[in-house]
């Protein structure tokens, strides 16, 4: 072996990690030696990894010094943070309002249970008011049919009876007006599905198609409301198919009188 090859294996020997893993500081620049176990790891590497397990040690020993002080600052504050329980006057003061709203929300429900009640009786005695009305118009209106009926009996002339149901018709008819109920008024016009019901159709020539030409049953309104509908009969186009033959044109003898 040469002086030379002595040397630098000499030199290489020199670099080495103390105990702590650290670098020796007077280690003169070269390639590290690797150790057992940890082929191609770098000694800085080490020493990073070392630091590392290092920090979270002294930063608890740090937080643990700091935590008795602070409990001390608090106790000095008197717990600022947090609210401490209610005093017994606190306790009386909010018993005292919650017992407030309790007899208002007692008073307010009285209230409203009154003033239903109130509200459906006098609905009642406006729904009797007006049946009684109604009942004593009726009953005057019956009263005079029955007296066009006895005359009718005694009566040998048909028109002074005919006179006599058409004032009771009208009477009768002035009654329900008194009462917003009113006829409606269906022949001649156009048909109406809002206040007509067709139950029929006619054909004809004299009639527009969808003009009401009948009324089998008069309808009527309740005010604004609709109260039944007018049962009508409603025009519509007349065909030819339909038209009677001419007795003089057709016929079984028409051909033997030609003859």
């Amino acid at each position: 072996m040469t002086a030379s090859k002595r040397k630098k294996e000499k030199e290489e020997k020199t670099y080495h990690i103390d105990v702590r893993g650290e670098e020796d500081e007077n280690r003169p620049a070269g390639p590290p030696e690797p150790e057992a176990g940890g082929a191609g790891r770098r000694p800085g590497a080490q020493r990073g990894e070392q630091e590392a397990a290092q920090r979270p040690r002294e930063e608890f020993a740090e937080g643990a010094a700091e935590e008795p002080a602070g409990a001390a600052a608090e106790e000095r504050t008197g717990g600022a943070g947090e609210e401490g329980p209610p005093t017994a006057e606190e306790l009386r003061s909010v018993r005292k309002e919650r017992d407030e709203y309790l007899e208002m929300a007692k008073r307010a429900r009285a209230d409203y249970l009154n003033l239903q009640r109130r509200m459906e009786s006098q609905f009642a005695a406006a729904r009797a008011d007006a049946q009684g009305r109604l009942a004593r118009d009726v009953v005057s209106v019956l009263d005079d049919l029955e007296r066009a009926i006895a005359h009718a009996e005694e009566a040998t002339d048909a028109e002074s009876l005919l006179s006599g149901l058409r004032q009771v018709r009208e009477k009768f008819l002035a009654t329900l007006g008194r009462y917003e109920i009113t006829p409606i008024e269906a022949e001649g016009r156009p048909f109406d599905h809002n206040y007509h019901h067709a139950i029929a159709e006619q054909p004809t020539d004299e009639a527009e198609p969808g003009t009401v030409v009948g009324v089998a049953e008069k309808g009527y309104m309740y005010g604004d409301r609709l109260l039944r509908p007018a049962q009508v009969v409603v025009a519509c186009p007349k065909n030819d198919s339909e038209e009677d033959p001419d007795p003089e044109t057709s016929g079984p003898g028409a051909e033997g009188e030609e003859e």
